[in-house]
């Protein structure tokens, strides 16, 4: 019988691989929510690393104990850092519908968003849901997971460069911000112009009980406008997606 050899370069390859896969999954989305098991989460990510095993092989590879465990802790650091470079702009959509609550007045109505642990109000929820949806239905994910496998000709096994991360988390933070605020920008305005317009109603009819019909205005504009505006959501998302792949060479 012969025997079967592994080639111990290989076997480093794939482990190198399967830590920054599984760091990346555990934060990127649309892998991080809790409505995909750990099972299937871990399935995933030895999927990935067994796929990117012939990239690893053609670069340097240790095989000492002491460079090889440090090997093992880049390689989270950088599954780490790449997951949350997507994550920040991804959650985009989510910060939007959070402004959108906060100026509707929905914010008071948080309740605990069981996918990710964290408060969410109606629309930040709603928009969250939307995002991983468009994820899954347009493919996006699979330009994420390419983004992946490219991100090994920008950052190798080798190594990661400090003064790279904080320029692109930087980078992203600043695009966080512009894009949830683009995306809210819609119902933020026709929210602006209820509240002029329920402002003059009070100074023409000052008998009027202005506060009493304020609510139910922003709730019936935040509907009508968020309606109007999801079209708008795919290409938003798409955009949010292609800046995610830049640091990682997609």
């Amino acid at each position: 019988m012969n025997a079967i050899t592994i080639d111990a370069t290989t076997v480093a390859a794939f482990a190198l691989a399967l830590v920054r896969a599984s760091a990346w999954v555990m934060i990127s989305p649309p892998f991080n929510t809790r409505m995909i098991p750990m099972v299937v989460k871990a399935g995933f990510a030895a999927s990935l690393a067994l796929a990117a095993v012939p990239i690893l092989q053609d670069q340097p590879i240790p095989l000492e104990t002491g460079p090889f465990i440090a090997a093992l802790v880049v390689q989270a650091l950088v599954g780490f850092a790449l997951g949350f470079f997507t994550l920040v702009l991804v959650n985009a959509l989510q910060a939007a519908g959070s402004l959108v609550d906060l100026f509707a007045g929905f914010s008071i109505a948080s309740l605990l968003d069981p996918t990710n642990g964290n408060e969410a109000a109606v629309f930040g929820r709603f928009y969250q849901l939307v995002a991983i949806t468009l994820l899954f239905s347009t493919n996006a994910y699979l330009v994420i997971i390419n983004g992946w496998f490219l991100s090994f000709q920008v950052v190798p096994a080798s190594g990661l460069r400090v003064e790279m991360v904080a320029e692109v988390l930087t980078t992203n933070i600043g695009h966080f911000f512009l894009a949830a605020i683009e995306i809210a920008a819609p119902v933020l305005a026709c929210l602006f112009l209820a509240e002029i317009m329920m402002g003059v109603l009070s100074r023409a009819a000052p008998q009027l009980n202005v506060f009493s019909l304020a609510f139910p205005l922003r709730v019936i504009v935040s509907l009508i406008v968020v309606a109007l505006a999801i079209p708008l959501l795919g290409p938003a998302l798409g955009n949010l997606v292609q800046d995610a792949m830049a640091p990682l060479g997609g």
